[in-house]
């Protein structure tokens, strides 16, 4: 129900003004001077305000500018019997909704308070359908990151700017897909940390109720020099999280100095989770598409459509800081043999044993290839010759040494020919690099196989 608030010193229209207002349904209260209103302002809260303009002490004018200090958005409905045209023009320019002149037809006077409220209805729908458009869009920026690596940033920062005025930091998965702290907006990077060790051990399970809103106990954060300083007095803990796991988790928390906003729409926060949930699920989905592109069935390794594009960020960042790469080209010696003696099945066993020993060979942002067939490259981040000869003896002694196919009892031994070329040593050519590479691995299968080769040697 509309609550309205009268204030008229004379008692005459003051219960007039009331009994018109209740046969229409308002729910009514009286008071008879400004200070009175204001009072009941600050306890209460009302829609609309109709105020006479001349009352002794507190007049209507400034009854109207206290009001709209007070309470912006409460409307006010000015009445007075002695008006004049500066009077009116000064009223609606600084808030008034309307002005009603006495004497005045009590039907008019109703029809002024219903305009004021229909008014007050087109405003809120309005305000809150430019909240809803806005919340979507936002909605639709989560939804369209395809990236994992920027989406936990877009999440926080929406959930944040929801909430208004907070910290934050984000928990989201890592490449083992265990929960590790990936945002973190307004703390040090060792406040941050702790508070993610606080944290994650409460997102191993889902919310029981479905609510993934849980408000956070400021005595969690209270132990220990580092976390006092940050002055936490509350927060709230939000998860995204599909049918069967959590998918990520945002705490939101107080600005120092200032409360947490105890007032935010629980409705706007959820939705904006749901859009999240479903743009980690698109996106991990896009990922594993696009690693599928760049993944060998057979071995697990990456296949030749990856080497352009994963030779060309090293040498860009190796550009950038000054760094080396080293590629290694492997050719597997006499392969041939073991597909004529066993089998195209058990030779694709040897590709994927293969395979396995590369990976063991290097360090893991190292990157590993299969280039097609029997011959494999690496590329070898930030390291320069001696290291790229070190791991390509370390490479050929593990094939040597190898016996391939014991679980199926044959017991298969091969070697491998290997080259090598460093950048910007021995080239500065992406595309000079791979020749390099792989002039060097056949100079080696010429000198009699199972051996290293390095660029340089072939100049």
């Amino acid at each position: 129900m509309e609550r309205i608030l009268v204030v008229e010193d004379d008692r005459f229209f003051r219960q007039m003004y009331a009994d018109l207002l209740v046969e229409e349904g308002y729910e009514v209260t009286t008071v008879t001077s400004g200070a009175e209103a204001l009072d009941l302002l600050a306890q209460d809260e009302y829609q609309l305000i109709i105020t006479d303009l001349v009352m002794p002490g507190m007049n209507g004018l400034e009854v109207l500018s206290r009001v709209k200090q007070q309470s912006p958005t409460v409307d006010v409905i000015l009445v007075t019997g002695h008006a004049n045209l500066e009077t009116a023009v000064f009223a609606l320019k600084n808030g008034a909704r309307d002005y009603i002149l006495k004497p005045f037809n009590h039907e008019e006077f109703k029809h002024t308070v219903a305009l004021c409220f229909e008014q007050r209805r087109l405003i809120n729908e309005n305000f809150e359908l430019r909240e809803l458009l806005n919340l979507f869009q936002v909605g639709q920026s989560i939804a369209n990151c395809l990236d994992l690596d920027r989406l936990s940033a877009v999440v926080v920062d929406a959930l944040m700017k929801e909430v208004g005025g907070c910290r934050a930091i984000g928990l989201f998965p890592e490449k083992n897909n265990l929960l590790n702290l990936k945002e973190n907006r307004g703390f040090s990077t060792a406040e941050a940390q702790q508070l993610a060790e606080i944290l994650l051990p409460r997102c191993g399970e889902l919310p029981a109720d479905g609510n993934g809103i849980r408000q956070l106990d400021p005595l969690l954060f209270s132990e220990g020099e580092t976390l006092r300083k940050t002055g936490l007095t509350g927060g709230v803990f939000l998860f995204i999280y599909s049918k069967t796991f959590v998918q990520g988790a945002v705490a939101l928390f107080n600005e120092v100095g200032v409360p947490f906003p105890s007032r935010f729409k629980q409705k706007s926060i959820h939705f904006l989770l749901e859009q999240s949930s479903l743009a980690i699920d698109n996106a991990a989905r896009y990922a594993n598409a696009r690693d599928m592109l760049y993944i060998d069935e057979l071995t697990g390794l990456f296949n030749y459509r990856y080497l352009d594009i994963s030779l060309d960020r090293e040498l860009k960042r190796a550009d950038r800081f000054g760094a080396t790469v080293s590629m290694i080209f492997i050719d597997l010696d006499h392969f041939k043999r073991v597909n004529d003696t066993h089998g195209h099945l058990m030779g694709s066993k040897v590709l994927n044993e293969v395979g396995q020993l590369l990976k063991k060979s290097v360090r893991e942002v190292d990157i590993v290839i299969r280039y097609g067939g029997d011959e494999f490259t690496i590329i070898l981040v930030e390291t320069g010759e001696r290291g790229a000869a070190t791991v390509a003896e370390r490479i050929r002694r593990s094939i040597e040494g190898h016996t391939f196919l014991t679980d199926v009892d044959l017991g298969v031994k091969l070697t491998a020919s290997l080259g090598y070329a460093c950048y910007p040593v021995d080239t500065q050519s992406k595309l000079e690099l791979l020749e390099l590479a792989d002039q060097a691995m056949y100079q080696g299968k010429e000198k009699g196989k199972n051996c290293v080769f390095r660029a340089t040697a072939i100049r």
